[in-house]
C-alpha cells in the first residue's frame, strides 16, 4: 500500500472544502461566482509571481507551509490558482447543472483519486504510470454518485469515466482539465 502524507491529506481536504464553498456560493449568487474565481486566480497569480520573484509575502508563508508542495515553491499557490481558473471557467461556460457537477468532479472526485491512489494504489495505469487504477476508480465512483445529485446517474457515470480519462490522458493540470472536460460533456448531454 502507498503512503498518504499529512501534507497531501491537508491539500485534498482543502480541495474538497473549496469546492463546497464554491457550490454554496454558486447556488446563492450564480455565475458571478465564476467571475470572482477567475479574478481571484489572476490576483493569486500576481501575488505568487511577486512572492517568488520580488519579495516574499509574509502573511502567505504559514498557508504555504501548511498546503504547498516543496517542488511547487517556484510558483507558490500554483494548484490553487489553476483550481480557481478551472472552477470559475466551468461556472461561466456551462449550464448550472453541468457546472455544479463539474465542480463536484474537481473538488471531490479529484481529491478521492489522490487519497485512494496514494493509500491503495498498486496497479499503475499503463499510459500514465504515476497514477493508479484504484485512484481512477475512486474518481469515477465519487464523481458519479455526487454528479447524480445534479444530472441523471447514467450521464453522471459517463462524465465520471470521461473525467477520469481526462485526468490520466491529458498532460495539463487536472485542476483545469477535469472541470472543463466534465462540464463540457455534461453540458452537451444535459443542456446542448
Amino acid at each position: 500500500m502507498g503512503v498518504l502524507s499529512g501534507l497531501e491529506l491537508r491539500r485534498q481536504l482543502f480541495h474538497a472544502f473549496n469546492g463546497t464553498v464554491i457550490l454554496l456560493a454558486f447556488d446563492r449568487w450564480g455565475s458571478s461566482v465564476g467571475w470572482i474565481l477567475v479574478l481571484a486566480a489572476l490576483l493569486g497569480l500576481g501575488l505568487s509571481l511577486w512572492h517568488s520573484m520580488v519579495s516574499p509575502i509574509g502573511f502567505a508563508d504559514p498557508l504555504l507551509k501548511l498546503l504547498e508542495r516543496p517542488q511547487n515553491m517556484g510558483l507558490p499557490g500554483r494548484g490553487a490558482i489553476i483550481y480557481g481558473f478551472g472552477a470559475g471557467l466551468a461556472l461561466l461556460l456551462f449550464c448550472p447543472v453541468a457546472a455544479k457537477a463539474a465542480v463536484c468532479a474537481l473538488a471531490y472526485g479529484d481529491a478521492a483519486s489522490t487519497v485512494f491512489g496514494k493509500l491503495l494504489g498498486r496497479r499503475p495505469i499503463p499510459w500514465n504510470r504515476r497514477l493508479s487504477w484504484e485512484g481512477a476508480l475512486a474518481f469515477v465512483a465519487l464523481t458519479s454518485v455526487l454528479g447524480s445529485l445534479f444530472v441523471g446517474l447514467g450521464v453522471s457515470v459517463i462524465a465520471g469515466v470521461l473525467g477520469s480519462l481526462a485526468e490520466t490522458v491529458f498532460r495539463i493540470d487536472d485542476n483545469l482539465s477535469i472541470p472543463l472536460f466534465v462540464g463540457c460533456v455534461l453540458h452537451l448531454f444535459m443542456c446542448g
